[in-house]
């Protein structure tokens, strides 16, 4: 299945990846080996990031709906 660009950095403008926090999953861990997702920790804080960039920028966009599709089609195997 394709996984479309996330939202571009607005510091370097690269494509974002969405950060999944909490224990991953099998298919989320293989997600992340192939860039698709970017693993965090277990605490989420009300001002928490949700995409990160291959430059290590990170930020929110407060569109949950955009960050949970992405995060479903990055983990569908």
């Amino acid at each position: 299945m394709g996984v479309s660009a996330g939202p571009a950095c607005p510091v370097c403008g690269e494509a974002g990846v969405p950060i999944l926090y909490g224990l991953p999953t099998p298919a989320a861990m293989r997600a992340a080996s192939a860039g698709r997702v970017r693993l965090a920790g277990c605490v989420i804080t009300p001002d928490h990031d949700q995409w990160a960039c291959p430059a290590n920028h990170e930020w929110r966009t407060g569109d949950d709906a955009q960050l949970s599709a992405a995060i479903s089609a990055a983990i569908s195997d």
